[in-house]
């Protein structure tokens, strides 16, 4: 079984510019339009994990994935000998990294895709980010160039100019690493008690947790520090999706609709838009749309996506996950359309926008005032496994 998953640097001075220039409901939430990315020729599903700043997207498909680039597809190969694989992230160079395993082979290895060559990289575990540098972070519970890590555990590893290192020293405790940004932090989560981690230079951080509660997991950094997760009493239901930065540590961003049960943050640009989802179903892969929904983040207000489709461009779809978001505010994730689960590409419509909403859980009408704007992953954690699913 394949394990699965679920981005370039803006400068201060652009940052400064766009706080001068733009107002805060200018920096609301555009309207979009929703391509659907298909999915390969026999398969029933498909579901994007990762957009680069090109549009580029990396995209699983029922055991199989592909490339998506300018409207076109392109199926990536397994690594020699493996019969099926899963991609998880891509980065600004077009490089696409995942694990790919065989029918008897319970390792998954870990792959660069560059260029139509999937190149093993000799780890022994799952890859789920990649910067633009091509250093790759993931989990692993050892074999390969490590030796077997005594269950339950596993390590975060980093790839790095061909040579890999385990980042976490205590190898008594179970570490996952999620995602790394282009200076090179890395995040995840660690530890039988289940606590997202920010790694920078070598120094560790637990991040805690929201107040009350006693979980969380980092899913995603941004090359600004800031880090996007989940946090709630327990790994299963009641989560709620968080941002945190060095200077306010970790803000609840809320959910939804109050009847929720759920919210996480999966994906974070370089302009500290967030995307991810909120729910009551936690079958994120469930075809029909109920339950789950959607959303981004931005200026202070969370938004469902499904509100912000421009009329008569949703494709059909229902939004039901959204896994990242790249500078330019294009947005890939899962939804449900026609009774299949189908990977999306939003894309903002630079001329019409969104007000900012008034109360804390968005109505927009079909007549909204125009102004402008902006994984499954969750990724659950056990930990009784380092290579763990991330949607």
């Amino acid at each position: 079984m394949v394990l699965l998953k679920w981005k370039s640097c803006i400068t201060a001075v652009t940052l400064a510019a766009i706080s001068l220039t733009a107002s805060k409901s200018a920096l609301a939430a555009s309207l979009y339009s929703v391509t659907d990315l298909g999915n390969l020729t026999g398969q029933t599903y498909s579901y994007a994990t990762d957009i680069n700043d090109s549009g580029e997207v990396a995209i699983n498909s029922l055991g199989s994935s592909f490339f998506y680039s300018n409207g076109s597809i392109q199926k990536i190969s397994p690594l020699p000998g493996d019969s099926q694989l899963a991609v998880t992230g891509i980065n600004n160079l077009g490089q696409v990294v995942g694990n790919s395993i065989g029918n008897t082979d319970s390792d998954n290895n870990a792959f660069i895709y560059s260029n139509g060559t999937t190149q093993n990289i000799g780890v022994k575990g799952i890859p789920y980010a990649i910067n633009d540098s091509g250093e790759v972070v993931g989990g692993t519970t050892g074999g390969g160039i490590f030796p077997r890590l005594a269950f339950p555990f596993g390590a975060a590893f980093l790839y790095s100019n061909g040579t890999t290192t385990i980042i976490n020293k205590n190898l008594g405790e179970n570490y996952v690493a999620y995602g790394i940004n282009n200076p090179g932090q890395v995040v995840g989560i660690f530890g039988s008690s289940s606590r997202a981690f920010l790694s920078d230079n070598g120094i560790i951080t637990n991040l805690g947790t929201l107040p009350g509660n006693n979980y969380s997991q980092a899913n995603d950094v941004n090359d600004l520090g800031q880090v996007v997760g989940s946090s709630g009493p327990t790994e299963v239901g009641n989560t709620r999706a968080f941002l945190y930065s060095s200077s306010t540590g970790l803000q609840d961003l809320g959910k939804l609709r109050p009847t929720d049960l759920f919210s996480a943050g999966l994906g974070i640009n370089n302009l500290g838009q967030v995307v991810g989802y909120s729910g009551t179903n936690n079958n994120f892969f469930a075809a029909d749309g109920n339950g789950l929904r959607a959303f981004l983040y931005s200026d202070n207000t969370l938004y469902d996506l499904n509100d912000l489709i421009a009329p008569g461009l949703d494709a059909g779809f229902t939004l039901t996950a959204a896994s990242a978001i790249n500078t330019n505010g294009q947005i890939v994730g899962r939804g449900a359309v026609n009774g299949e689960l189908r990977a999306f590409l939003l894309t903002p419509i630079s001329s019409v926008s969104v007000a900012e909403p008034t109360s804390g859980f968005p109505i927009l009408s079909l007549g909204a005032v125009v102004i402008l704007f902006a994984a499954f992953k969750g990724k659950p954690h056990s930990s009784s496994t380092a290579t763990q699913q991330r949607s």
